[in-house]
């Protein structure tokens, strides 16, 4: 019966059938097999544990959708940043550092960062615990590297360290839920992560990032050291609404410092005699009224149910054989319903030429990604603006700025858990004067 499946299987695949959810077998995924082979050589499983352990991942279509359309990439940062800095949100936070008071409270005295910060990041990840992920982390990983060729050597990675990480500690690997993109727990740590930053904060003989709070607040706080934060240093300037037309000129979204405070100063800018003239800084422009441009769709192919590779080659006139390579498909071309299939670049000149004088009116930076309206009067329908960035606003960003960037690469990202640090901060010391007024 089983050789019966396989066999309808194989077939239905050849021919472009789509699922919203496949059972895999290994010989159909050697990505998957040198995994296998690699925690069997090293004697960390059995080939029969692990057998056994992939009869039940699953290949998921809704994790590839997910992947394919981050919030970071999809959203304006008006739009964006309202999602982190709601009430309700922020209340949670204030309510988190009071429960959590003890933990906190150690973790910035032992590892200099701050409070503040560390809730902000457990508040954007999970509100507070509130929202750890609904995906199998197993399923996951598993359709990440079968399924995700621009970044199936990571996910391959992390599968291995999630095979590993469960064995260590005893967990279940069919059972973990977590992120489409395979984190868990309180802090959302991918499985390298969770194995080389996770501590036993509470002192119970365990790390548990999934059910203990104060593993989890020892824990971020420990990444950041781990990956670059600067004890008493700023995340970032305040915002400048007016700066030089030279500083203008510099602003970018590169996830590093790249300019000295003395070359600054000498363009322009404002800095704090605090700040020696050999830190590292980087110039940021954020604004309410950003346009996120719409992706180049002639520079890709989303598959549809009956497709197969060698017919989308044959329709746009590009070999066989050189759709497989730039896209890493396996010999028999397997694809599925909803993957996006990159297009030689040859195919889109004219297009992208045409694309780019249509939108001249718009300011773009030197990396393509983002563009912003020329004035506030030009704001996108459905984009209400921030009181705070409803007109363009600058930062002189920090290495602590680029070390929560580390947690995730997008600049919004680390603006956002920013400005919910000190929203959260502002709350709890309301709280604290009102509280302690009334007594």
């Amino acid at each position: 019966m089983k050789s019966i499946y396989l066999k309808f299987f194989s077939v239905a695949i050849l021919f472009g059938l789509s699922f919203q959810v496949r059972a895999i077998d290994l010989d159909d995924y050697p990505k998957v097999q040198s995994i296998v082979d690699e925690l069997v050589a090293e004697k960390l499983y059995s080939q029969a544990e692990l057998a056994a352990l992939f009869a039940h991942a699953e290949v998921r279509q809704s994790v590839l959708d997910a992947m394919t359309n981050p919030a970071e990439y999809r959203l304006t940062w008006g739009k964006y940043r309202k999602i982190f800095l709601k009430e309700d949100r922020i209340q949670q936070g204030v309510e988190f550092w009071n429960e959590h008071l003890d933990d906190l409270t150690r973790a910035e005295r032992e590892y200099g960062v701050p409070a503040s910060v560390i809730v902000a990041i457990i508040g954007v990840e999970t509100k507070f615990g509130r929202i750890t992920g609904k995906h199998r982390v197993l399923d996951s990983l598993v359709t990440l590297v079968v399924g995700f060729p621009r970044r199936s050597a990571f996910f391959a990675k992390e599968l291995k360290e999630f095979l590993i990480l469960t064995k260590e500690n005893d967990m279940d690997a069919t059972a973990i839920l977590g992120s489409y993109a395979g984190a868990v727990g309180y802090p959302q740590f991918i499985s390298s992560s969770y194995r080389h930053y996770a501590i036993d904060f509470s002192g119970d003989g365990k790390a548990d990032l999934i059910d203990n709070p104060s593993d989890a607040i020892g824990s971020v706080a420990n990444y950041f050291v781990k990956n670059g934060w600067k004890p008493g240093e700023s995340v970032t300037s305040k915002a400048h609404v007016e700066v030089a037309e030279s500083i203008v000129d510099l602003a970018n979204r590169k996830r590093k410092t790249k300019f000295t405070a003395a070359e600054l100063r000498d363009k322009g800018a404002n800095l704090p005699s605090s700040i020696d003239d050999d830190e590292k800084l980087n110039v940021l422009m954020l604004n309410a009224s950003e346009i996120v441009p719409e992706p180049e769709k002639d520079k890709y192919y989303i598959v549809r149910a009956g497709d197969t590779a060698c017919q989308i080659a044959e329709a746009k006139n590009v070999p066989c054989r050189e759709l497989f390579k730039l896209n890493k498909l396996n010999t028999r071309g397997d694809i599925f319903r909803g993957q996006r299939l990159k297009l030689p670049a040859k195919l889109s000149t004219s297009k992208i030429a045409s694309s780019s004088s249509d939108n001249s009116n718009q300011n773009t930076n030197k990396s393509g990604k983002w563009t912003v309206s020329p004035s506030s009067s030009n704001t996108p329908s459905g984009v209400t603006e921030d009181k705070d960035y409803s007109m363009p606003r600058y930062f002189y960003t920090h290495r602590n700025f680029y070390a929560i960037t580390q947690y995730n690469h997008s600049v919004l990202y680390a603006m956002a858990v920013h400005d919910l640090s000190v929203a959260i901060e502002q709350a709890k010391l309301k709280t604290e004067s009102i509280n302690a007024n009334a007594n």
